[in-house]
């Protein structure tokens, strides 16, 4: 897939995650960062770094509802490759959370973000923060990165609880 073209799918993507951070939106994610915060406003045809690059990174905090992660923001990073649509991105936590379904160095796991899986050309970024949001909401113990993290989830509610909201405290970031 040539650069252009992929800047104009990843530009409608960001685009539709921008609108995330709206009242009425289906899912909360404030926009960090994104490839085009490098290009000049005057390059019109999207040509600038984000063009050359070979891998793209869309940086941003999601707002779960969950009661343990509802009063923090987390930042996440979507890491998307030229292939973009065509590939899944990879997604990783920047913010430490103590959930089952994120490794100790971030990464989510999902199966939406499997190419074998359920992933399609026509998934969108939304779609990505949408299921992380809801899994992190909804942590899904077939899916656990953490064997023991997954097992005090399901044994020991009390005490995941305890531990995830040292976390949330720690290091959860501002909701604005």
């Amino acid at each position: 897939m040539s650069g252009p073209k992929l800047n104009k799918a990843l530009y409608s993507n960001i685009s539709r995650l921008k609108l995330c951070n709206t009242p009425d939106a289906p899912v909360k994610f404030i926009v960090d960062e994104t490839p085009f915060d490098k290009v000049d406003d005057d390059d019109e045809d999207m040509s600038g770094d984000a063009t050359k690059a070979t891998e793209y990174l869309v940086i941003g905090r999601i707002l779960p509802d969950s009661d343990i992660y509802k009063e923090r923001a987390y930042q996440i990073e979507m890491k998307l490759t030229r292939t973009f649509p065509l590939d899944p991105p990879d997604v990783r936590f920047l913010t430490p959370i103590y959930h089952p379904n994120v490794a100790k160095d971030g990464k989510f796991c999902h199966e939406l973000l499997k190419k074998t899986c359920q992933w399609t050309p026509a998934t969108s970024l939304v779609d990505v923060v949408k299921a992380v949001v809801h899994q992190i909401d909804h942590p899904d113990l077939d899916y656990s990165s953490s064997y023991e993290l997954g097992r005090q989830y399901k044994e020991d509610p009390a005490e995941f609880k305890r531990k995830a909201t040292e976390y949330v405290t720690k290091h959860g970031l501002s909701r604005v």
